[in-house]
């Protein structure tokens, strides 16, 4: 029930007035123009009484001439009046205790504001909990008044006098109007006394079932502007005539009597509203809390007002302490100045600001503040995050692309790794990266990159072994994990190594290792750093990275060169294959010319071989290719070409060679053959001989033609009995 607002919210201020010496019927006139129940009598200004629709039945209207007396003779006196702050509910019952429809709303001065009617209380008051559950039938206590068509004038207002109507039902046959003191005063100011019921009434009666409900009802006479309502029954007849006095009286009674336990409702759903509120403070005390970032609001003095704890952990103070403080009283002098500066120019421009904050600790705020207006006070909204891992991320992510495109592009293996450490080396401010790769011999370390360390370093740690307690790349290698050494001098792992880490300035060194994508060791990355420090998420972040990249770059590597070696390699002999091999004797050939050098390329031939395979099996056969591959490479010098051209057919290139040399250096190799034998899965001892040819580079010659002399050559030696050398 709203009782909380006072009578002069909803009073008319328009007062419909007239003089005491205004006749019955223009007052009569003035109230029906105006569709008013009322016409308030008054005198110098001054109200003296008022004239009602219930005034209209009390006068002796005996013929027209009685309705050019004065209004002052039959008005009501003295006026009722209530001041302007009563609540309705007070009104409420003061219409109930002066049994009047109307009371003129004065101001604190006594002067008169406006008149409100029981109709104004009615349409109102929040009563429609009450009106939703009552039926308009349990308001009727006796049938209704009826008249017939023929009923005289007087005869009707003789009834509604002395029975204290407010309206009786004409009723012409099936059909049903009605006459209400409006009517009756309409009729005086027409001047319509002698008229009967029939011409009087209104049709057709506006109903209404019994049992709707006392809310429809009020929508009823609101929208039809009406005051009374035919209940019908279910036959739809007449039962009874609802008021809108009756709904006022409910309305009152209502008031009074549940009074109490509205009261008391409202007060449970208050402190329901209040735990409502309590839960929702909490609960997006708890949200605001919960969220990874950083929500303030400030009022218009740059007070925090509201913050949640991410906010605090920003300032380094608990939450209790920032609430009410200024940025001064949080942040360093310089911090403190960018953001005031930045509230300001969102408050000047009114305009959303978005912008990043740089903090002295070196982390990067991304902060967003705009204005609200709340109960006409202006606050500042802000909300930031701590972006500095998402930035330190893509600027890993840069770095690994960067790496990425000199692997994919084909760039050396030196040249990727150095700079993948002088990338991390950025990310890691102060440190030293190196990188260390394992040796095919699973046993020692070899030096891949340091740019950031002097060249003594490199030759340092070359092939440096592997071991438990040998430092913290050594350890790592061995182990297969990452070895953290936040101080070097306390470290048993470097106690053989202090003059070693001492020569460059080493406090803390971390090693971790990589792998292959079977999950073998295939190196280490390793950070030092010039005074002690344990390793934290973004160092790890960035190990994480440099690790990957490492794998990458030495697995394709390997990869790569095991596909060279593929391509230019004869797999059972490992000596150049002929496309390898030929190639490369094109470059020395050329060379060989240019500088006007000599040059001695050997043809050879293993004897009898087929007898070989044919007595022995092709597996024995392959491994005698085996051994002469390696007497071969045992008798010719680093820098001769040596390569397999088909069968058991080789072939040499003695590069800075005479003739005479190239026949020693053919002569050893005969006799190394002829002394070695082997002995192939248990088998009998097999040794064989070789049949070469030998030829010189010539004015003229080109590879073809010099390989063809030599083939000559190795033909006549076969020819001459094998086991010998011929000169072309």
């Amino acid at each position: 029930m709203s009782v909380d607002f006072p009578v002069e919210r909803i009073m008319k201020r328009d007062l419909l007035e007239c003089a005491p010496s205004m006749s019955v019927r223009e007052a009569s006139k003035r109230m029906c123009e105006a569709g008013c129940g009322s016409i308030v009598v008054v005198d110098e200004g001054r109200p003296v009484g008022i004239w009602t629709e219930s005034d209209a039945l009390s006068g002796a209207w005996h013929s027209t001439a009685d309705l050019d007396q004065p209004v002052s003779t039959f008005m009501s006196t003295p006026v009722q009046s209530i001041p302007a702050q009563t609540t309705l509910g007070e009104a409420t019952r003061h219409f109930r205790l002066a049994g009047v429809r109307h009371f003129l709303v004065n101001d604190d001065q006594g002067h008169h504001k406006g008149i409100i009617s029981q109709t104004d209380v009615v349409r109102s008051q929040g009563v429609a909990f009450f009106m939703r559950a009552r039926i308009v039938g349990s308001l009727i206590q006796e049938p209704p008044n009826c008249v017939e068509m023929d009923t005289s004038f007087g005869e009707v207002r003789q009834l509604m006098l002395e029975r204290n109507l407010d309206a009786v039902i004409v009723r012409s046959g099936e059909h049903y109007g009605i006459i209400t003191k409006r009517d009756v005063v309409g009729a005086l100011s027409q001047q319509k006394i002698e008229a009967n019921a029939g011409e009087l009434a209104s049709f057709p009666l506006v109903t209404i079932r019994h049992d709707a409900t006392l809310l429809q009802a009020r929508d009823v006479f609101i929208q039809n502007h009406i005051r009374h309502l035919g209940l019908m029954d279910d036959q739809q007849m007449p039962i009874g005539l609802l008021t809108f006095r009756d709904l006022f009286d409910t309305v009152e009674h209502e008031y009074v009597n549940g009074l109490l336990p509205e009261l008391e409702l409202q007060t449970e759903r208050l402190l329901q509203s209040q735990r409502e509120i309590a839960r929702q403070v909490s609960l997006t005390d708890a949200i605001l809390n919960a969220l990874p970032i950083n929500v303030f609001v400030k009022d218009e003095k740059g007070r925090l007002i509201i913050a949640n704890e991410m906010s605090a952990k920003t300032t380094g103070r608990p939450l209790a302490e920032i609430i009410g403080r200024t940025d001064d009283e949080l942040f360093p002098p310089e911090v403190a100045k960018r953001l005031l500066a930045d509230d300001a120019r969102v408050r000047s421009a009114n305009q959303t600001l978005v912008r990043e904050e740089l903090l002295d600790d070196g982390r990067t705020l991304l902060a967003r503040k705009c204005l609200v207006q709340v109960d006409g006070a202006e606050l500042l909204i802000g909300a930031s995050m701590d972006v500095t891992d998402w930035k330190r991320a893509d600027a890993l992510m840069v770095s690994s692309h960067h790496v990425l495109e000199l692997i994919a592009g084909g760039s050396e293996l030196t040249v990727v790794l150095e700079t993948l450490c002088k990338r991390m080396e950025t990310h890691l401010p102060g440190s030293s990266c190196s990188i260390l790769l394992l040796d095919a011999d699973g046993q020692h370390l070899r030096h891949a990159a340091a740019p950031s360390l002097p060249e003594t370093y490199a030759l340092a740690v070359d092939r440096v072994s592997i071991g438990p307690s040998a430092g913290s790349c050594g350890a790592a290698a061995f182990l297969g994990e990452q070895v953290i050494v936040e101080d070097i001098a306390n470290s048993p792992l470097w106690a053989d190594r202090l003059d070693f880490a001492k020569q460059y300035n080493w406090r803390a060194c971390w090693s971790t290792p990589f792998f292959s994508a079977a999950r073998k060791v295939l190196g280490t990355f390793a950070i030092s750093y010039p005074h002690t420090k344990r390793p934290d998420y973004n160092d790890l972040m960035v190990i994480t990275h440099a690790t990957r990249m490492a794998s990458v770059a030495v697995e394709r590597w390997q990869q790569i060169t095991e596909l060279q070696r593929l391509a230019t390699t004869d797999q059972l002999t490992d000596l150049s294959n002929r496309a390898h091999f030929l190639d490369n004797a094109e470059v020395e050939l050329r060379r060989a010319g240019r500088f006007n050098r000599e040059l001695v390329v050997l043809m050879i031939d293993i004897d009898l071989f087929k007898q070989i395979n044919d007595r022995h099996g092709h597996a024995t056969g392959d491994e005698a290719l085996r051994v002469f591959s390696r007497v071969l490479g045992k008798e010719t010098r680093a820098f001769d070409l040596l390569g397999r051209i088909g069968g058991e057919e080789f072939a040499v290139v003695l590069p800075e060679t005479s003739i005479e040399a190239g026949l020693q250096i053919a002569e050893r190799l005969r006799e190394a053959v002829e002394k070695s034998s082997f002995v192939f899965h248990d088998g009998p001892s097999i040794s064989f001989t070789v049949s070469i040819g030998a030829s010189r580079l010539q004015a003229g010659d080109n590879l073809d033609s010099l390989l063809a002399r030599a083939d000559d050559a190795l033909y006549r030696a076969k020819h001459a009995g094998r086991n010998r050398i011929e000169r072309a």
